[in-house]
């Protein structure tokens, strides 16, 4: 059974081995079969966007902790890159250490058109750091870890 469970990169902090950083855990969607299980911390299980009306972008701070001895490149991705941006979208999370990765929604007028009809999530996908950059190591590196966080919109009065 299938596993359930910025800008530029904004801050970092090291973080002693037993940090207090609790997983939010578990999100409602499942890992597809075969994939591996996330072995990083996220601060979110959901990534939620308070829309209003005065159009302007919207950022949620998803803040992940690596656990592990070692580092790890992650990557993030999203159900549409015309509605949402990801700052940075790849990088490196030393161990024990956490960054903090801002996830934009556009916040444009086809906002009712593109949200109503399909359920948006971003995918954070994990592999281990060999000394290449993010970009080469996801050129043809295995997937380690994943977990999508679905997107829900709050519509302010």
């Amino acid at each position: 059974m299938a596993d359930k469970k910025s800008q530029n990169q904004v801050s970092t902090s090291q973080c002693p081995t037993n940090n207090p950083f609790h997983d939010a855990g578990a999100t409602s969607l499942l890992n597809k079969t075969g994939e591996p299980p996330f072995k990083l911390s996220l601060n979110l299980n959901k990534v939620e966007f308070k829309c209003t009306d005065d159009k302007k972008p919207i950022p949620v701070h998803l803040k992940v902790f690596n656990p592990t001895n070692e580092t790890v490149c992650y990557k993030v991705r999203c159900t549409s890159a015309e509605i949402f941006r990801v700052q940075p979208p790849l990088g490196f999370v030393k161990a024990q250490e956490t960054i903090t990765i801002i996830i934009w929604y556009q916040n444009q007028d086809n906002k009712k058109e593109a949200l109503s009809n399909k359920l948006h999530y971003f995918a954070i996908y994990h592999t281990h750091s060999d000394g290449r950059t993010a970009r080469e190591l996801w050129a043809n590196s295995k997937v380690e870890g994943v977990r999508r966080l679905p997107a829900t919109f709050i519509m302010a009065n």
